[in-house]
């Protein structure tokens, strides 16, 4: 669809310059049935950044407490398993802002990542708007510090390439535009109705 055809909302939707792009993420210690853990170093939830959205990729960042009370904590313990996910706008996840799932990663498997001087590991997620989402994984790159002798998580980095960023984008104006039709909504309607009413007066 031509610039000249999206509507004044369907634009703000759209944000193509990403002059509004914001939101929140949440990174979580689960045990092996999918259940948050409910000890200390098992949640947190931070707002992101737009890093860099020129070139082919559009790059998130958030930054992570690692406070005393809390962190986020990569335990070496069995059966535990790292998990999160990132949305936009809102401060609660629904299902019509949601940028992407992690797919969850043994927490054992990521210690192994940590051998020697590395800081960083690496975390698949599903970016679920896109079709065919399955076979177009993106990469979530975490960065860890050390604080007595406790793997904190402190940086978290989502990178997207441009392509999948516009396809999620779309998909999400498309929702949009769908409500409006289930709620009997036409702005273009309703713009004209006024026009008409204006020169019968």
């Amino acid at each position: 669809m031509s610039e000249k055809e999206l509507t004044k909302g369907a634009k703000r939707i759209l944000d193509e310059s990403d002059e509004n792009t914001c939101g929140f993420a949440s990174f979580l210690i689960l045990d092996q049935d999918g259940y948050t853990k409910k000890t200390k170093g098992a949640a947190v939830e931070v707002p992101w950044h737009l890093a860099s959205s020129e070139g082919d990729e559009v790059v998130l960042q958030a930054e992570l407490p690692a406070n005393p009370l809390f962190y986020l904590q990569v335990a070496s313990e069995e059966g535990n398993y790292f998990w999160g996910q990132w949305w936009l706008g809102d401060a609660k996840r629904t299902k019509t802002n949601a940028i992407c799932d992690l797919v969850p990663k043994d927490c054992k498997l990521i210690h192994k990542a940590l051998d020697g001087d590395k800081t960083d590991f690496e975390v698949q997620a599903t970016v679920p708007f896109l079709k065919d989402s399955s076979s177009k994984l993106v990469t979530c790159k975490f960065t860890t510090k050390e604080q007595k002798f406790v793997t904190k998580v402190v940086k978290a980095e989502l990178r997207m390439p441009k392509a999948y960023w516009m396809e999620w984008k779309q998909y999400r104006l498309r929702l949009w535009r769908a409500s409006k039709v289930w709620a009997g909504e036409d702005k273009d309607d309703d713009e004209k109705k006024d026009g008409e009413g204006k020169k019968e007066e």
